[in-house]
């Protein structure tokens, strides 16, 4: 019943419901909302058994996807095409699992000094004026921003 996971979808808690709810994976360029999906996607998850123990399972696919869960417990993923890298990472605990996942996937990298500071997204601008207004706005209410 401890599933966690499928990332860079807006989700109401980490945990997954298992009542035969379906989460599509196709990601394109939309702003961020429930059930939809946002700028990337980890077809990846870890399940936690009852006596501790945890293993995690990704499916590497370039295809749009989805997967049903069940409360019997199960998976059921739906592909409409490509090749189906399964990998299995058995852990025992759900840190070796993690650590598993990322000799497979890499590791993160630290993002470039600027990259930490405060943005505002591109998304929504109708024009130069429109850009220009919002940063004025921003100069007169005295929010530092970077990027």
């Amino acid at each position: 019943e401890y599933i966690y996971g499928f990332g860079e979808v807006e989700h109401t808690t980490f945990k997954r419901d298992l009542n035969w709810h379906t989460w599509g994976m196709f990601t394109r360029d939309q702003p961020p909302g429930y059930k939809l999906n946002s700028y990337g996607f980890h077809p990846y998850y870890m399940a936690l058994e009852d006596e501790g123990y945890a293993h995690g399972v990704l499916l590497l696919n370039s295809n749009a996807m989805d997967v049903t869960f069940q409360p019997t417990p199960a998976l059921t993923y739906r592909i409409i095409g490509g090749i189906l890298d399964f990998y299995m990472f058995l852990g025992p605990t759900p840190e070796i699992a993690t650590q598993q996942y990322h000799e497979v996937i890499g590791r993160p990298v630290m993002p470039p000094y600027w990259a930490l500071g405060f943005h505002l997204c591109r998304y929504g601008y109708r024009n130069t004026s429109e850009v220009e207004q919002v940063y004025n706005d921003m100069v007169a209410a005295q929010i530092p921003y970077d990027v």
